[in-house]
């Protein structure tokens, strides 16, 4: 019995340290169908949702905060649930497919070498979005 209390402790730490793990947008790995489904929301959202002012912040927003503005938009938690999202999971892909994208964009303007290093610098997810960006640049096109 205590063999199986501690199994169930152990996986529970696990999971809870995935879970925090993943609201780090560097360390979340996108894919084809992940894009395929936030660009469909957002296309949904820009014909559905209430059009909001957005404030040009200095600041890149957490994934939490980006998350509770998803959740005080009327509409958006439903229109999300359509996707296949929370407000948590949409904000984790979309600030992951910024890093990547804003990476893929600034590229061309950096010494090759500086590119080369800072790609480097990144968490090995970020690095894999970036290729599958660079693989599928329709998923770039909004």
């Amino acid at each position: 019995m205590m063999r199986l209390v501690l199994a169930g402790f152990a996986a529970f730490i696990f999971l809870m340290g995935n879970a925090m793990a993943a609201a780090d947008p560097a360390r979340y790995a996108l894919s084809v169908p992940v894009l395929e489904r936030l660009q469909a929301a957002v296309k949904e959202g820009e014909r559905v949702l209430p059009k909001t002012d957005d404030k040009d912040d200095a600041d890149q927003p957490t994934v939490e905060e980006f998350a509770k503005s998803l959740e005080a938009t009327p509409g958006a938690k439903a229109l999300l649930a359509r996707h296949g999202f929370t407000s948590q999971s949409f904000a984790l892909a979309t600030l992951a497919y910024f890093h990547a994208g804003f990476y893929l964009m600034m590229e061309p303007s950096m010494d090759k070498k500086k590119a080369a290093e800072l790609r480097a610098s990144y968490p090995k997810e970020t690095q894999g979005n970036i290729e599958l960006l660079r693989k599928n640049p329709k998923l770039l096109q909004q």
